[in-house]
């Protein structure tokens, strides 16, 4: 190769190969960091989604128990009961609803438990 005043030019090829693969590796490297990342970042959004939906679950059985025992003067004596006259719905493949009734003039116990 040629000279310049600073020196030979030969020493410049193996300088750049050094760079392209050391460059490659450092992206590939934070390409697999940030995808971790990333990954790790939907399980918790995902985890905070299922405990929201378990609260909002929660609610709307507790509000379905009172509101039937304002109207009718008892409480539901069945689970199925309560969705079918005042519209619980929720994803059957997600949670088990547990319903138990103690007495009829005590407020039912519900347990709502993860299947997934």
């Amino acid at each position: 190769m040629g000279k310049t005043r600073f020196g030979s030019l030969d020493g410049i090829h193996n300088i750049r190969k050094k760079n392209v693969v050391s460059t490659t590796l450092l992206s590939a490297l934070m390409f697999i960091v940030i995808f971790i990342l990333f990954l790790f970042a939907v399980s918790k959004a995902t985890a905070g989604s299922k405990d929201e939906q378990r609260k909002v679950l929660s609610d709307a059985i507790d509000r379905g128990i009172v509101q039937c025992y304002v109207t009718e003067g008892k409480y539901p004596e069945s689970f199925q009961y309560l969705q079918e006259n005042y519209g619980i719905i929720y994803d059957e493949d997600v949670f088990r609803v547990d319903y138990v009734i103690y007495g009829s003039n005590m407020k039912p116990e519900v347990t709502i438990i993860d299947l997934q």
